[in-house]
């Protein structure tokens, strides 16, 4: 009788040596372990499968080749910065936050609305100006 026998049995596990019971339980826990490890590599790996299946399966569907157009001139204009009149931008900016407090638009006045430029993000910065504007007196 091999010894995973004897450890499976309750009525002989008794007359086993500390020795062998120990080497029962490793090898147990090896076997619980390969088996939990290569499922999940399995569940791994079918998640794997599922999402090339949706990125297939989300890419449009084109029926001719489509020339290459070259990025040159997009990434050009892009890094010029706009020099537009940002009255549109101000206009968005007060219509969210009346948005956002329930009330009518032409009750709504905006002030002051500057860039805020450095290292930090611009919320940072915010942060930074609010903290500071609350120590004036």
């Amino acid at each position: 009788m091999s010894l995973m026998e004897q450890f499976s049995d309750p009525n002989l596990i008794g007359n086993l040596t500390f020795g062998e019971k120990m080497l029962g339980s490793t090898i147990t826990m090896i076997m619980g372990l390969g088996i939990t490890f290569t499922i999940l590599i399995l569940i791994w790996i079918f998640i794997v499968i599922m999402g090339k299946c949706m990125d297939i399966a989300s890419r449009p569907k084109t029926k001719a080749a489509e020339p290459v157009v070259e990025a040159a001139p997009a990434a050009a204009a892009a890094e010029a910065p706009a020099a537009e009149d940002e009255t549109g931008l101000v206009a968005v900016i007060a219509a969210a936050i009346a948005a956002y407090e329930g009330a009518n638009a032409s009750n709504l006045v905006v002030k002051k609305i500057t860039r805020l430029s450095g290292e930090q993000t611009p919320w940072g910065n915010f942060a930074l100006e609010d903290r500071l504007d609350t120590r004036k007196m």
